[in-house]
């Protein structure tokens, strides 16, 4: 019997023990700027999982706290959520923010985040706060390492997204790509 296919990723198994604390995987600059190349943002931005302000740091004069300041118990509106949250937290995260924001929500996600039945009834099946837009992005991003102030970075084996969330929103979400392979680092950079 042929055994290839036990030669697949296995994403799950291969990083048991090896999260990092906290959820802390910092978001290269990059990711952040080529989400502001295709979203505006008016108004006030929380930014309620920063980090070493790895998103804030390009953000119009954003509220920023991190997580030991639990964003699930904000109790002020802002027009725009953007942030890239524990992924151990991602559901409350979603609807937090969409109680505390007026107009917008952007979430670096795992794409796999758009399954799920409880979040398909809970999140997706929102009217009043839709899922507008996801930005795919062409290359898998490795999120973790330190940061380079050019924003490049290497790749990993987790296609992210920016999800955003758009009062403005009418129909069915639309599926965009962000081609960063300008930002991998290849063995010449």
């Amino acid at each position: 019997m042929n055994n290839d296919w036990k030669k697949g990723k296995n994403f799950s198994t291969n990083n048991l023990g090896q999260r990092k604390k906290s959820d802390f995987y910092q978001t290269p600059y990059s990711m952040t700027w080529q989400l502001l190349e295709r979203e505006m943002f008016a108004g006030t931005i929380l930014e309620p999982a920063c980090g070493d302000m790895a998103i804030s740091k390009w953000l119009n004069n954003p509220t920023n706290y991190d997580i030991e300041v639990d964003f699930l118990k904000e109790k002020k509106n802002y027009d725009n959520v953007i942030t890239n949250p524990p992924f151990s937290l991602s559901f409350e995260f979603i609807t937090k923010a969409k109680e505390v924001a007026r107009n917008k929500i952007a979430l670096l996600l795992p794409l796999s985040y758009l399954h799920g039945k409880k979040r398909f009834d809970n999140i997706y099946q929102d009217k009043t706060f839709p899922l507008a837009r996801i930005y795919v992005f062409t290359r898998y991003p490795m999120l973790g390492d330190d940061l380079r102030e050019d924003g490049f970075y290497r790749t990993g084996m987790m296609v992210y997204a920016w999800f955003i969330w758009d009062k403005e929103w009418s129909g069915e979400p639309a599926i965009r790509w962000i081609d960063n392979n300008k930002y991998v680092l290849n063995s010449r950079k």
